[in-house]
C-alpha cells in the first residue's frame, strides 16, 4: 500500500508525459512489480515492488524516448541518490528562507536557531537520563504530551520522508547516449589459434573422463568402490562442478571474443560447441548428484535454491552457444542472461518454498512409505506456518515425543490463525493458510491422553 501510494503521488506532484505507450508500459511494470507483494511479503517481493515503482516513476515523468538503457540508469541513480535528495532540497529551502529573513531585517532570529535546537536536544537527553527532571516536566500541563513522543517513531517517519521525497520532487538524471565503443580485441593468448585449439582438445578429453564416470556410476548403476556411498559421491561433486562450468564459460567468452582465434576458425568453433555440450552435461550431472543427496538426506531451502542456480547456469551455457551461432556481442549475452535471471526470480517471488520443501520431505519420508529418511520434524517447524500441511500428514504416523511436539505446534498455528494478525500482514498466502486451518481446526489424531493430569493417588 505504501508503494502504491508513492506511485499515485508521482503523477500528482510531477509533470507527466502524455505518450500513451510510455504510460501503458509504466502502469504494466508497476502492476507486475506489486503482484508478488500481494501473494506474500518477502525480500524478493519487496525488491520487485521497489523496481516496479522506480520504473513507473521514471517512465511516467521521462518517457521511453531516451531508450531502456537511459531508463535503467535513471532508475539506478534514483535508487542510490534519491533518499539523500531531501537533505539537499532542505538546505536550498533553508538558504532561501534565510535570504527572506535577512530582507525583513530579523537576521538575529536566525542566529538563535542552532543554539536553541542544540539546547533542546541536550535537554531531551537529560530528561531521558534524569528521572527528577522527567518528573518535573510531567507536572507542567503544557508538556503533558511529552510521554507520548517516541523517538523511534520520529526516526521512522523521518526515514520514510526521505524515501518518499524523491517521488514528490522527482529529478531525472538521463545521461546522454555515448558513442559506441570500439570492439575490444582479445588477449594475446586468445589470438593464437594453436594455443586455443590445444586447450580445447585437452579440456574436452578431461571433461569426457568426468562425464564418463558420471554416466557409469550415476546413470549406469555401476557399484561404487567400497566405503563410498552415493550420498557422499553426490555431495562432494555438486557445487565444484557448477563452478567448473562457470570457469569454462569465461574461457569460451575470451576465446570467442572479437579478434580471438575462434572468431573465424571452424575447427575451434566445433571444439567450443563440443565443450559447451559437455559443460551442460556436467551441470545436469551436478543436478543429479544433488538429487541423489536429497533422496537420502531430504530437501532444504538451500538445496532447492541450488537446483534453481544449476538451471540458470545450464541456460547461461546454452545462451553462449546462441551468442556464438548468431554472432552476437557479449553485451547481448549479458542482457539475455539478465532477462532470464529476472524471469526466474520473479517466478520464485510467487513460489512458496517452505511449503514445497516440507511437502516434498513428508512425501519422501519413511513414515509414508517413501525411500528417504524419517521426517525431520524440527526442520519442518522451523519453516514456519507454511509447513502445517506436511505436519498434518505426519501426525497420524508420529508417536512419543514427536507426537507431543507436533500436536502442540499444530495447536499454536490454529490459535494464531484464530486470533488473526495485523491487517498490514495480510496476503493471499496467509489468507489461504487461514482458510485451511479453519476447515481443519483440530489435529487429525487424538492427543488428549498426553495432556491429562497424572494420577497421584
Amino acid at each position: 500500500m505504501f508503494l502504491a501510494a508513492l506511485a499515485a503521488t508521482v503523477p500528482l506532484a510531477n509533470p507527466v508525459q502524455r505518450d500513451a505507450r510510455s504510460l501503458g508500459m509504466a502502469l504494466a511494470l508497476l502492476v507486475l512489480g506489486l503482484l508478488p507483494l500481494v501473494e506474500d511479503t518477502g525480500w524478493l517481493a519487496i525488491l520487485f515492488g521497489i523496481g516496479g515503482l522506480l520504473a513507473f516513476a521514471v517512465i511516467v515523468t521521462g518517457g521511453l524516448a531516451p531508450g531502456w538503457g537511459a531508463t535503467l540508469n535513471a532508475m539506478r541513480c534514483m535508487l542510490i541518490a534519491g533518499p539523500f535528495q531531501i537533505v539537499f532540497d532542505a538546505a536550498v529551502g533553508l538558504t532561501n528562507s534565510v535570504g527572506a529573513v535577512r530582507r525583513w531585517r530579523v537576521g538575529a532570529v536566525v542566529g538563535w536557531i542552532l543554539p536553541v535546537v542544540l539546547t533542546g536536544l541536550f535537554a531531551a537527553l537529560f530528561v531521558s537520563a534524569n528521572p527528577l527532571i522527567d518528573a518535573w516536566l510531567k507536572r507542567i500541563p503544557s508538556l503533558s504530551l511529552y510521554p507520548n513522543v517516541a523517538l523511534g517513531r520520529v526516526f521512522a517517519w523521518t526515514f520514510l520522508a526521505a524515501l518518499a521525497w524523491p517521488f514528490v520532487a522527482l529529478r531525472l538524471r538521463h545521461r546522454a547516449r555515448k558513442a559506441p565503443a570500439k570492439l575490444q580485441t582479445a588477449p594475446q593468448v586468445a589470438r593464437d589459434p594453436t594455443i586455443v585449439r590445444r586447450c580445447l582438445v585437452l579440456f574436452n578429453l578431461l571433461f569426457a573422463v568426468q562425464s564418463g564416470l558420471d554416466i557409469l556410476y550415476l546413470w549406469g548403476g555401476l557399484s561404487l568402490p567400497e566405503g563410498l556411498t552415493y550420498a557422499a559421491y553426490a555431495h562432494r561433486g555438486a557445487y565444484p562442478l557448477v563452478a567448473t562450468a562457470l570457469l569454462a564459460a569465461a574461457f569460451v567468452l575470451i576465446a570467442m571474443s572479437p579478434g580471438g582465434a575462434g572468431e573465424h576458425s571452424p575447427k575451434i568453433r566445433r571444439l567450443v560447441y563440443l565443450w559447451i555440450a559437455q559443460n551442460v552435461l556436467l551441470v545436469v550431472s551436478a543436478a543429479l548428484r544433488l538429487d541423489l543427496y536429497v533422496a537420502v538426506y531430504s530437501m532444504t531451502l538451500v538445496r532447492a535454491a541450488a537446483f534453481v542456480w544449476m538451471g540458470l547456469v545450464a541456460v547461461g551455457l546454452l545462451l553462449i552457444v546462441a551468442r556464438i551461432a548468431l554472432r552476437r556481442s557479449n553485451r547481448w549475452l549479458v542482457a539475455a542472461n539478465g532477462l532470464v535471471l529476472l524471469v526466474v526470480l520473479y517466478g520464485c517471488a510467487f513460489a512458496n518454498f517452505s511449503a514445497l520443501v516440507s511437502d516434498f520431505n513428508i512425501a519422501q519420508s519413511r513414515e509414508l512409505g517413501g525411500t528417504g529418511e524419517a521426517f525431520d520434524l524440527p526442520y519442518a517447524m522451523s519453516l514456519g506456518p507454511n509447513a502445517v500441511r506436511a505436519v498434518d500428514r505426519y501426525l497420524p504416523h508420529a508417536f512419543g515425543q514427536n507426537l507431543t511436539i507436533a500436536a502442540q505446534w499444530r495447536a499454536a498455528q490454529v490459535e494464531h490463525a484464530r486470533r488473526g494478525g495485523n491487517w498490514r500482514g495480510w496476503s493471499f498466502r496467509v489468507q489461504r493458510l487461514r482458510h485451511y486451518l479453519e476447515r481443519r481446526p483440530f489435529a487429525p489424531v487424538d492427543v488428549s491422553p498426553m495432556f491429562k493430569a497424572p494420577d497421584i493417588r
